[in-house]
């Protein structure tokens, strides 16, 4: 079995490079196509990934628990894999027929169907891209390579090609590249595990994973609808300004989500694999490290992003977009409360095969979300939709929390979160002293150094067990 901490080590780097992406390209294309471009282009794309979702049907999440189960037989785990992609390939052929209908008769949409049916490329991608299977046997080492160049050459394409607000097609082809353009090469890397010509193809059995890829699928529609449909409601309710602000504000947030969540596709198989052998007391005491490593880095995260919301949007996006400050202030609490969702939801309820309880806290979440659309969109545009994201995320923690209370080994707020919360305090001070500098750059570069070095004093002055094991790790690779 692969490494924990080497796991996790390369799952950052892979994160961190995947972010370092949108954060090298992203304040380049925000000034070259302006809101109103990267508003069509992110309008169109979610769309889009509603019908991935569709198509998905669930499978990424519910394929990476079934195959680290089954990793160690590899009869097994070659038939499973071979179904489940036939699966996703299948589906994937009811998706473009839905691409078709949309960017035929939806106005909206037609207008810019060339551009939709490049963003539609991400379909066929997914459905053949496997990143599941390399998730679940815990093949870290060749997702990060890949990611590193494939993300670095749809860098260069994106300077190199992209030189005015008229390059959609080309930014529309870089975004799927970037995303998912990878996936191919995971397809075809599958033949060094698979031994083909061993399946007995007579036998497959498709249609038995059905069943328990669509609880995983209702549970990730439900998810989306206050994610992505906050973009598509903004898109016909307000327009492509609008959207092109929000979008902008809460790509920000987002890379900060990833890196902080991201531990969570290193944990889903390694949980899932120790409940399937029943070891209940070291599958709680991952969890235990697991989510104070989360409140350890999303409180000071979160802090920090709502002081510097002017400096970072302005830096990182231009001028034109200052009035989505208020989007990043809004959602900034999101870490937060999607990291303790990301460890009570996917990293505990989902091993323990208790999807329903999830399953009912988004679904009271994007309830909440829509009604919550419907009524703070018309008057407040962009603003109105960060509100109603703030209010459906916390409402996912509270229900999770109620419902999944008894299989929780922590308290969700104590000794050790409150030290993160003191720390996070005492860096927002640092940071709120070095906005006054007039330059922007330097508020943003100044306000990072001094807060990042004043929260990791206070908690090493603390001797908080996560910091020094960090530095313990980063020692032990010097």
């Amino acid at each position: 079995m692969a490494s924990l901490k080497g796991n996790i080590i390369l799952n950052y780097i892979n994160t961190i490079s995947g972010l370092i992406f949108p954060i090298v390209t992203f304040p380049y294309a925000a000034r070259v196509l302006q809101p109103e471009g990267i508003g069509v282009v992110n309008f169109q794309n979610s769309i889009i990934g509603y019908i991935v979702l569709l198509t998905s049907l669930g499978i990424p999440l519910y394929a990476v628990r079934e195959i680290a189960k089954c990793r160690n037989n590899e009869e097994l785990r070659d038939r499973t894999t071979i179904e489940i992609t036939l699966l996703s390939i299948i589906l994937c052929l009811f998706g473009y027929l839905a691409v078709w209908l949309l960017g035929e008769y939806i106005p909206r949409i037609h207008e810019q169907a060339t551009l939709f049916y490049i963003l539609s490329l991400t379909i066929i991608f997914t459905g053949i891209g496997v990143q599941w299977f390399y998730q679940g046997i815990e093949d870290f080492f060749f997702i990060t390579i890949r990611g590193l160049i494939v993300r670095t050459l749809c860098a260069i394409s994106l300077f190199i090609f992209v030189k005015d607000k008229n390059d959609l097609l080309i930014y529309g082809l870089i975004i799927v590249g970037s995303t998912v353009g990878n996936n191919l090469v995971n397809f075809v890397h599958l033949r060094k595990y698979i031994r083909f010509s061993h399946v007995e193809w007579g036998q497959l059995d498709i249609m038995h994973h059905l069943r328990p890829t669509f609880r995983v699928f209702l549970l990730n529609v439900i998810i989306s609808i206050y994610i992505q449909l906050n973009t598509i409601m903004l898109g016909f309710m307000t327009d492509d300004r609008s959207v092109g602000l929000f979008t902008s504000g809460m790509k920000l947030t987002h890379i900060l989500v990833v890196i902080i969540t991201s531990l969570s596709t290193v944990m889903l198989p390694r949980c899932s694999h120790l409940l399937g052998e029943g070891k209940i007391d070291e599958f709680n005491d991952i969890i235990c490290k697991s989510y104070h490593l989360m409140m350890f880095s999303s409180i000071p995260v979160t802090l920090g992003i709502m002081l510097m919301a002017r400096p970072v949007i302005i830096c990182f996006c231009g001028a034109e977009y200052v009035d989505a400050i208020p989007v990043i202030i809004y959602t900034a609490p999101t870490i937060v409360f999607i990291a303790m969702t990301q460890v009570i939801g996917i990293q505990i309820l989902y091993p323990y095969g208790k999807e329903n309880l999830v399953i009912y806290s988004t679904l009271a979440a994007a309830s909440l979300n829509i009604i919550l659309n419907i009524l703070l969109i018309p008057p407040f545009a962009e603003t109105g939709a960060a509100i109603s994201t703030l209010i459906a995320e916390f409402s996912v923690l509270v229900v999770q929390v109620k419902l999944g209370k008894k299989y929780i080994p922590f308290r969700i707020f104590d000794h050790r979160t409150g030290t993160y919360l003191m720390a996070s305090i005492v860096m927002s001070i640092g940071i709120f002293l070095c906005l006054p500098l007039s330059n922007v750059w330097w508020q943003f570069l100044s306000g990072t150094t001094v807060g990042l070095c004043v929260y990791f004093t206070t908690l090493y002055v603390k001797k908080d067990i996560v910091l020094l094991n960090v530095l313990d790790l980063i020692k032990a690779h010097l």
